[in-house]
């Protein structure tokens, strides 16, 4: 157990940094930072003390903490896929609008 918890400390460690690293580009805002903050701080923390979710998953009706982390990583990685997804589609739609304008712009300078 101590090595799967040095890794998760490890991991928490470098996406901490690289958290930062990413802001300090100004890639994320403030929000964003503090958001991620304390996403890492609490995955070092669950990976070090697993016995604090018991709690939480005999309320919610768990049988194991693993199971209560799989269903939260599962749902958060769909609403983060739908997310990016949302994001691309608005994306595609703005750069045909700007292809379009720009195609029109050089189609009405050459005649």
């Amino acid at each position: 157990m101590v090595g799967i918890q040095l890794v998760v400390v490890v991991v928490g460690l470098a996406a901490i940094h690289l958290t930062h690293l990413y802001y300090k580009r100004a890639n994320f805002t403030k929000k964003e930072l503090y958001f991620w903050g304390l996403v890492w701080f609490a995955f070092i923390f669950v990976g070090i003390f697993p016995n604090s979710l018991r709690p939480a998953v005999s309320f919610l009706g768990f049988s194991r903490p693993m199971d209560l982390l799989m269903v939260v990583a599962f749902t958060f990685l769909f609403t983060m896929s739908f997310r990016n997804y949302i994001a691309s589609r608005k994306n595609r739609a703005m750069l045909e609008k700007l292809v379009r304008e720009l195609a029109l712009k050089n189609f009405k300078s050459k005649n």
